[in-house]
């Protein structure tokens, strides 16, 4: 410390006596005689400023070149992650689910079991003769060959003529009814044996979910419509309808996850909810936009859309005890970085996250799932991506066996491919009793899944059903 004072001392001193050294020089060599404000100034002051710039000019090099200073760590919380409460209410909500009693579907293939079995035998649509292109040549499609499309038509001209008109326009809108009229009762009969289970409290939560090209304008029509074909005998006091606009898949699977979340985990919720959802790709409409776009399977298409349509009727509540108890687990989402049908790689990754996050939540191993269910269609690269985010830890699932893509047998029906491949997952789930994953893929770049998670029959459940 001593020695760098005199240095500094030092080197003060010979600046000074340098300074000095060539002002007194340059008087000397001109003859001048300085002035006392002179003497002051050059002798005085510029040696002293020369001196301190050095000094401000050193230590400002020796801040920049210094390294910066090491963060201050935060004290070590050994306290549990968990333990705040809205830290455990969210880890509680992720591992919610809620029992999923019954499905009723019919689409193309039939309903959720002749849809199975299309798919097992490999079955795909072919082209269909009421549907022509623009060449005139008939359209792979489809078609639910068992629709009453005229009388829904003259039901609903009898009950709304301006409805009616509204939806007459085009082919897709009445057999979107016609599709209801034939998946609905038979999932409104469980509904309401449910309900007289529960008892007079229990309340039927019914979400009709509709697809985009429904005018917004026509919801309260659809709803009075609604009502007074399927449920004019449930006490109103018991019912809340409710109608909603799905644009996409994501759309619908996010109703569901809300659905799930509002039981709050409840085993046995009091309510039924039923959630239905349908839509029809059969007519010249759709066939002339998705043509448009290129969109539509062709000879020259190969990896474009079939037409498809369908109707998904799924129940929610408490089942019997003698019968299988199926729950479903939160929607887990996300969104590819790019389409899955732009140039380049096909990386399962995003969906291969989902999956695994949903095995950790419900402490899963992947070789316990026995099945997976996929809205995708025949394009090659969807069954890539599927497989890639499946990998070699799924051991039990085999193409094609246990491992399907609904579209593939029964077109595509946007925005409720994914419901429909939902609803087969559940019976996969129902007949096997072991988890099956529902995968949603057929959209550009959304990407879901979600587990159907069989419940242990309790051991007095046979008891109980004598």
């Amino acid at each position: 410390m001593l020695a760098s004072a005199f240095k500094i001392i030092g080197a003060s001193i010979l600046a000074f006596a340098v300074i000095w050294a060539l002002v007194l020089g340059w008087w000397q060599a001109n003859d001048h005689t300085p002035s006392t404000s002179e003497l002051l100034l050059y002798l005085g002051a510029l040696p002293v400023a020369v001196i301190g710039g050095y000094w401000l000019l050193r230590g400002f090099i020796e801040h920049v070149k210094a390294p910066p200073p090491a963060p201050v760590a935060a004290p070590l919380d050994t306290s549990d992650p968990l333990a705040s409460e809205a830290a455990r209410t969210a880890s509680r909500e992720r591992g919610y689910t809620v029992g999923m009693i019954g499905a009723s579907v019919l689409c193309g293939a039939g309903g959720s079991l002749e849809l199975l079995e299309a798919l097992a035998a490999d079955k795909r649509p072919t082209p269909d003769a009421q549907l022509l292109d623009d060449d005139g040549f008939p359209v792979f499609a489809a078609r639910a060959e068992a629709l009453d499309v005229d009388d829904i038509g003259e039901r609903l001209r009898e009950h709304d003529a301006v409805l009616a008109d509204a939806l007459g326009n085009a082919d897709e809108p009445l057999r979107m009814l016609a599709l209801i009229d034939a998946a609905l009762p038979p999932a409104l009969a469980q509904a309401r044996e449910q309900m007289v289970q529960g008892g007079p409290d229990a309340h039927l939560h019914l979400l009709w979910l509709l697809p985009a090209g429904i005018d917004a304008s026509l919801i309260g029509r659809l709803q009075a419509w609604l009502g007074a074909q399927y449920l004019a005998d449930i006490d109103p006091a018991r019912l809340t309808l409710r109608l909603r606009h799905t644009p996409t898949e994501a759309a619908a699977l996010q109703e569901l996850d809300a659905l799930v979340l509002a039981t709050r985990g409840d085993p046995s919720p009091p309510d039924v909810s039923l959630v239905l959802a349908a839509a029809s790709a059969i007519g010249s409409a759709t066939v002339q936009a998705w043509a448009a776009r290129q969109a539509l399977f062709s000879a020259t298409q190969q990896n474009a859309a079939i037409p498809g349509e369908c109707a998904v009727c799924l129940v929610f509540g408490d089942a019997p005890a003698s019968d299988p108890q199926v729950r479903l687990s939160r929607i887990s989402q996300g969104e590819r970085d790019k389409s899955i049908v732009a140039a380049g790689r096909v990386s399962g990754a995003l969906t291969e996250q989902l999956i695994a996050g949903l095995l950790t939540i419900h402490d899963l191993e992947a070789s316990s799932i026995q099945a997976v269910v996929s809205d995708a269609d025949h394009c090659q690269r969807r069954g890539t991506e599927l497989f890639d985010a499946l990998g070699e830890a799924f051991e039990a699932i085999v193409p094609g066996e246990s491992a399907h893509q609904v579209a593939t047998a029964c077109g595509y029906a946007p925005p409720f491919g994914a419901l429909l491949a939902l609803a087969c997952a559940w019976e996969k789930s129902v007949a096997s009793m072991q988890p099956v994953l529902a995968i949603s893929q057929q959209h550009p770049t959304a990407r879901a899944a979600a587990l159907l998670l069989p419940a242990p029959v309790p051991p007095d459940a046979s008891s109980v059903a004598t």
